[in-house]
């Protein structure tokens, strides 16, 4: 209990007094936040995005990716007692009874687009026969998708019991993992309706209401940067997961496309909601940071060179350009005074004639702050022939490391061995009849 009481004071303090880093920039009254690229996990913008905090329901994103990696879509599901009412005090349901049958795909959706606490627990239930093995997978697979600071106990989010104290994520976590679920097609379709009107009867219900997402920005637009008098500059709200409770406040993790293309996910901790600085006003604030001081860059083009190398053995020239075999493009802020990239180059040493043109001869990979940009092949940027005098050495290599050649060493000597033999047994034998005769 006690244990219980330092986490809600903590958690107290940190949800109404945090003074975010960029308040004075992104004004953002949240205990943690983090934009976080959709493709390749670079972090554009972030405040305490490893503090633990309690989750909500955004811990169903790790309950779908466990149903998404390990389930069947058709396979049918019972509810049991414990899991319909285990939601919590208030807890989001759709009024699913025991002994209810449904299929994975249903309570998937139900899950992810009204978030209903019981389609969680009937899931775990349901997957292995065994609860704490599906709430061991969570965190397995948590893992894997990169949360350092995360730890499921339940799989609807519910922290009012002693036995979920320990039930934390971060921001940098679950915007991981949301990562990791953008990868499935089914993912992105569920988080992307705004109702949930198609459920089909079951053997407790003949009919369902239709039930309204609980993100409230999905599918709207929202304009940034300069007026071009078009619709360019605006991004929109693809999805994904809300959440709330007395101790984790408000939670939201969002996906946002621009016109370009250009994927972010965004996650928003612990907000007191107020008229106009609610979790939903402070993620429009980060996500139109993104688009306005981010975009895509290009680091470095195809055909760029590198570096000059000295080639043995060349017959026209022993200098020949090493040159890029690709392009490297990433997620950059506008500024570039503000990349602090890292470059790490492999070029092959004692590199010798001949060399087609293309050749792979190295390799350049550019990071950020630890997060790979890009890798691309370093290649020769012409044919470098080989002098005469180094092919006839080459020739005879060649010939001579072959097995055959080897053989017929080998075989060679062994004839001169025999007829050395012979000569040796003969001048014996011959010395042996001269001193018979003698004797005789």
């Amino acid at each position: 209990m006690k244990k219980v009481l330092a986490t809600l004071i903590v958690s107290f303090i940190l949800l109404f007094q945090v003074t975010p880093a960029f308040c004075a920039n992104l004004d953002i009254d949240a205990a943690s936040y983090i934009l976080m690229d959709a493709k390749t996990g670079s972090v554009l913008y972030e405040y305490k995005p490893d503090l633990k905090w309690r989750p909500a329901s955004t811990t169903k994103i790790a309950t779908a990716l466990v149903a998404l990696k390990e389930g069947k879509l058709d396979q049918m599901m019972t509810a049991s007692n414990e899991a319909v009412s285990d939601i919590g005090v208030g807890g989001m349901n759709i009024g699913i009874m025991p002994g209810e049958q449904m299929s994975l795909n249903n309570l998937l959706h139900a899950l992810l687009i009204v978030s209903a606490n019981e389609t969680a627990n009937i899931i775990s239930e349901n997957l292995f026969n065994d609860k704490t093995k599906f709430l061991a997978e969570m965190n397995k697979f948590a893992a894997d998708a990169g949360a350092k600071n995360t730890t499921f106990t339940n799989p609807c989010g519910i922290d009012e019991y002693e036995k979920d104290a320990d039930h934390f994520s971060s921001a940098r976590d679950l915007a991981l993992i949301a990562k990791e679920c953008l990868k499935y097609p089914l993912f992105r379709e569920i988080i992307g309706q705004k109702q949930l009107s198609t459920l089909p009867a079951t053997n407790k219900h003949k009919t369902w209401n239709i039930l309204n997402n609980t993100n409230k920005l999905l599918g709207k637009s929202f304009k940034y940067g300069p007026e071009t008098g078009d619709d360019r500059n605006q991004y929109t709200i693809t999805g994904l997961k809300t959440g709330s409770t007395s101790r984790a406040g408000a939670n939201f993790i969002s996906s946002a496309v621009n016109k370009d293309g250009l994927e972010l996910i965004s996650v928003v901790l612990g907000v007191n909601n107020k008229p106009n600085r609610s979790v939903f006003d402070f993620t429009k604030t980060l996500l139109k940071a993104g688009y306005e001081n981010y975009s895509r860059q290009m680091i470095i083009d195809r055909s760029t060179k590198i570096q000059e190398i000295t080639v043995k053995d060349a017959a026209d020239g022993d200098k020949v350009d090493l040159i890029t075999n690709g392009v490297i493009e990433a997620l950059l802020p506008n500024d570039k005074t503000q990349w602090q990239l890292d470059k790490k180059i492999n070029i092959r040493q004692d590199v010798k004639a001949p060399v087609k043109k293309g050749t792979v001869l190295g390799s350049i990979e550019y990071t950020r702050e630890g997060v790979s940009l890009g890798k691309v092949d370093i290649v020769s940027s012409r044919t470098v022939e080989q002098t005469l005098k180094s092919k006839s050495k080459d020739y005879v290599k060649g010939i001579t490391s072959t097995s055959l050649f080897k053989y017929i060493v080998i075989g060679v000597i062994l004839v001169i061995c025999f007829f050395i033999l012979r000569f040796i047994l003969r001048k014996i034998s011959r010395k042996r009849k001269y001193k018979l005769r003698n004797f005789n």
